[in-house]
């Protein structure tokens, strides 16, 4: 039977059939059969000519639109690397990604050719969507997109080149991943001082970087910066006043570390840090939006000054230098920071809870966390080889640290 003269619902064959008038792709018998489908499928499918997916930005054709054929890869500023192994048969990468919430493995004949083609998802999801087209805008919390305004730049020679076309290549980008797929380079010294009025989420990931100029002039609109491996010599200036997430993963310590004590001083609607192995001596928040301070193998931290009434989460795990330090947690904006005004109708300040698993605290630090109204902490909850727990006792960290030698 020739299928293109029966009706698209219940496949009777007919010679006055009637096209669907918004997509012309399906014909029906009766009016009856074009109600029935589509509350049961139609609806998915129907696109004017010519339409784009809202999702995977491709034109809908009769190739490619009925369902399951909208696949999205995995978004490159929403991966994070959980494990990496090499052998003579190749290399292999895993990670995890926030948008879709799923994890791959992608093997190549070396870390260095993870960026090519060639490399090829041998293990969980292959795309991070995949289902139904659609013409209707996607949430802006869905991250399970493709964004023509997202550039994706890796270590190479041309990388600086590269960045430095930016504005005039690309001058509405908005996400920017920067990164390093093989072995950290310190031969490549790019630097990253160009105005990009339009950019909103910046990721650098294991690149060596000479200069790194972030500020209200050339990046006035980053709300989410994320930053791995950065060298500890990079002369690195971070002045938003929109910056609402900050991630640092191994850096110091450095030389200097003023650059961030004036970050945190300027991003006043920071809503999260989070950090791992940040070597920096003393931190001061003050933001009436911070709900998430993530502080963990913060080595050398020994002063920490919070303001942050709507905090929810202090993380201070394996930070091990707090045994001589200082916590102290403020109810009203510091002097320093006279932009910030106590928040107007937004209830008392919230209770928060504090791990310091494997931590090293000093006595005052212990008796600010027990007495502390807003705080809520379980002294008890630290492995059996750290922590204070009630009286001043030895800790693995402290220890390791009389001993002169490192973790």
């Amino acid at each position: 039977m020739d299928r293109t003269n029966c009706c698209s619902y219940c496949g009777k064959e007919s010679e006055k059939l009637k096209k669907c008038s918004r997509c012309g792709r399906v014909c029906y018998c009766q009016i009856d059969c074009q109600k029935r489908d589509w509350k049961s499928r139609h609806k998915k499918e129907c696109f004017p000519p010519d339409s784009r997916c809202e999702r995977c930005l491709l034109v809908i054709d009769d190739g490619n639109y009925r369902t399951g054929n909208c696949k999205v890869p995995h978004p490159e500023h929403k991966l994070e690397k959980v494990g990496a192994s090499y052998s003579q048969d190749g290399a292999t990468s895993s990670y995890s990604c926030k948008a879709c919430h799923q994890s791959f493995t992608k093997s190549a004949t070396s870390f260095d050719d993870m960026k090519e083609d060639t490399a090829i998802i041998v293990e969980g999801a292959e795309f991070c969507f995949v289902g139904s087209h659609t013409v209707k805008p996607i949430p802006s919390n869905d991250e399970r997109r493709s964004q023509n305004d997202l550039l994706v730049l890796h270590v190479g020679e041309d990388l600086q080149r590269e960045i430095d076309d930016i504005p005039s290549k690309m001058p509405n980008v908005r996400v920017l991943v920067i990164l390093n797929n093989g072995s950290y380079d310190d031969s490549f010294r790019p630097k990253l001082q160009i105005a990009m009025p339009k950019l909103e989420t910046l990721k650098l990931d294991d690149v060596c970087f000479q200069t790194v100029h972030l500020d209200h002039t050339l990046t006035p609109n980053i709300t989410e910066l994320s930053m791995q491996n950065i060298p500890d010599n990079c002369n690195l200036t971070v002045l938003l006043p929109k910056l609402q997430s900050f991630s640092m993963h191994y850096y110091g310590p450095p030389p200097d570390d003023s650059w961030m004590h004036a970050m945190l001083l300027v991003a006043t609607k920071l809503r999260t840090f989070d950090s791992y192995k940040l070597r920096v001596s003393h931190l001061k928040f003050a933001s009436n939006e911070l709900e998430l301070i993530d502080l963990h193998r913060a080595e050398c931290l020994t002063d920490l000054i919070v303001y942050a009434p709507k905090l929810r989460s202090l993380r201070l795990q394996a930070c091990y230098n707090l045994d001589q330090g200082r916590l102290t947690i403020l109810e009203t904006p510091p002097d320093d920071s006279p932009q910030l005004q106590p928040t107007a109708n937004g209830g008392p300040p919230t209770r928060f809870v504090v791990d310091t698993t494997n931590a090293v605290i000093s006595p005052s630090i212990a008796h600010v966390l027990r007495n502390h109204p807003r705080i809520i902490w379980d002294e008890n909850n630290d492995d059996d080889d750290g922590g204070f727990s009630g009286n001043p006792c030895e800790s693995m960290f402290a220890q390791m640290r009389r001993n002169g030698s490192g973790l």
